[in-house]
């Protein structure tokens, strides 16, 4: 999919594409659409980089397994 933003609206918002794609992938992890990996692949950050930007959000950082995977229990 290519989604397009007309220039005039990232020249106001004074955004790089770097900066859509964070945004974006910071806003679909915090509406529970994405989960902490694929935000991550979408931000192109890594696992460090992305944490730390939502940190720098102020916003919680929790990681739950992918659907599909199960926990393991310890012990």
């Amino acid at each position: 999919m290519r989604l397009t933003i007309p220039k005039d609206i990232v020249r106001r918002a004074e955004a790089t594409q770097a900066d859509i794609r964070v945004a974006l992938a910071v806003q679909l992890y915090c509406d529970n659409r994405l989960d902490h990996a694929d935000a991550c692949k979408l931000a192109r950050l890594s696992s460090a980089q992305f944490n730390s930007e939502l940190l720098a959000r102020g916003i919680t950082i929790q990681q739950y397994p992918r659907v599909g995977q199960t926990r393991r229990e310890a012990g």
